[in-house]
């Protein structure tokens, strides 16, 4: 596997207990042809406790790419909320 990008989203349910989910796409070569096929897997379904600050959502989202294995080799973030976009900018400069 090279390059990895991956998608992610903060919500809360009814009673305000937030959650984070990611997860990794990447392009992979089909054995035995010359195809390729795209590949998606979730990667995290994470509780979110404490603060939701930039600092402490770095850390847990790097936390998460290390356990799947795949920090090294992230290319890319895509995130539906201004909050989490910000977050991954700063989280692009540490993996940096």
């Amino acid at each position: 596997m090279g390059w990895v990008s991956f998608t992610m989203d903060i919500w809360s349910d009814q009673n305000l207990q937030s959650y984070l989910a990611m997860t990794a796409h990447w392009i992979a070569k089909v054995e035995q042809t010359d195809g390729l096929k795209l590949r998606t897997v979730l990667i995290a379904f994470h509780c979110l406790t404490g603060r939701h600050d930039r600092k402490s959502l770095a850390e847990i989202i790097l936390h998460l790419l290390d356990r799947a294995g795949i920090t090294g080799k992230v290319h890319s973030v895509t995130a539906l909320s201004f909050t989490i976009i910000s977050n991954c900018f700063f989280l692009r400069l540490v993996i940096l």
